[in-house]
């Protein structure tokens, strides 16, 4: 299995890729672009797929996506950051062109499999990936086997409303997704620059288009602004965790795109929150970092899904 050639296709909100890999978690090749509706998308990421491939035949195909989904009908079901992807049937499509075992999974599950497989190397049995990306979902591994739930929507911690009212993520107001998402850092920052507040260079950009990307290169840059803004977010993604923690009793929750991101501007906040909110108990005995496999984690997600594909039949 480690030297079989494994093909990826990661679809994304904002963009979209096509990955190689092989089965011991190198990806080996990678072409991206911006994703629109779904035939132009999913003809886009089969045509990358052959080139990439150069001929030669995968041994599976995995295909990560945000959820909802439905991964026993391979059908992306309408997600949140997808508009217009309606029962889209994907696997039959790729299937159809590439005539290999093609699995459908929901990204946060994916790159779950794939920290805990790649990143962890199987050394914990109890863990959690949040994706802290454009939505905010988690995929979810107790006992060392994935849990997806009877349709595909355990690990929806995005639609969990943290507060009464507030931004809106995953169709709901004051929702994990709103508070604690990429898309999430915008819309705080939005909220607040309507209020007083201390100088800031985003207060230069019309309110209407302060996205979650300059608000995060302002932080990093020493912003304070921002970073008052980057750590309410740390502090409602803690709430976040301690709900997982409390409910789970994971060894470890691994955090993705955010935390990647701002490193301690972020995780000190996160892990506070947690600490505040959560059993002792459980706190105590589960760590909350960074993934370990870092940016590579969305090539390896798919790529992870692809080898359990092909293992399944092999």
């Amino acid at each position: 299995m480690s030297s079989a050639l494994l093909l990826g296709f990661d679809i994304g909100g904002s963009k979209s890729a096509a990955i190689i890999g092989d089965g011991d978690g190198n990806a080996l090749a990678h072409e991206e672009f911006r994703t629109s509706t779904p035939a132009e998308t999913i003809g886009r990421l089969i045509e990358l797929g052959q080139c990439l491939c150069e001929g030669e035949k995968p041994a599976a195909c995995g295909i990560a996506c945000g959820g909802p989904l439905s991964s026993r009908e391979g059908l992306v079901l309408s997600p949140p950051n997808l508009p217009g992807w309606d029962r889209v049937p994907v696997v039959q499509r790729v299937r159809e062109v590439f005539g290999v075992p093609t699995v459908l999974e929901n990204d946060a599950n994916a790159a779950a499999v794939a920290e805990w497989r790649w990143g962890l190397k199987c050394q914990v049995d109890n863990l959690v990936y949040l994706t802290c990306g454009t939505g905010q979902g988690a995929g979810i591994i107790l006992g060392g086997r994935l849990i997806r739930g009877k349709q595909d929507l355990a690990g929806e911690i995005g639609h969990v409303r943290l507060l009464p009212m507030g931004p809106v993520g995953y169709y709901k107001a004051g929702s994990v997704e709103g508070l604690t998402s990429g898309t999430a850092l915008g819309n705080l920052a939005r909220l607040h620059l309507q209020e007083r507040h201390e100088p800031t260079r985003l207060g230069k950009i019309p309110i209407a288009q302060v996205t979650g990307k300059e608000v995060g290169e302002a932080a990093i840059d020493g912003d304070e602004f921002a970073i008052r803004i980057v750590r309410e977010q740390a502090d409602y993604l803690g709430q976040a965790c301690a709900i997982l923690i409390d409910v789970l009793n994971p060894q470890r929750i691994s955090l993705g795109s955010g935390a990647l991101r701002f490193g301690s501007l972020l995780l000190d906040g996160v892990r506070a929150a947690a600490r505040r909110e959560a059993l002792p108990a459980a706190y105590e005995n589960c760590v909350i970092d960074k993934a370990v496999l870092g940016d590579q984690i969305q090539d390896l997600a798919a790529l992870a899904i692809a080898r359990e594909a092909a293992e399944s039949v092999g």
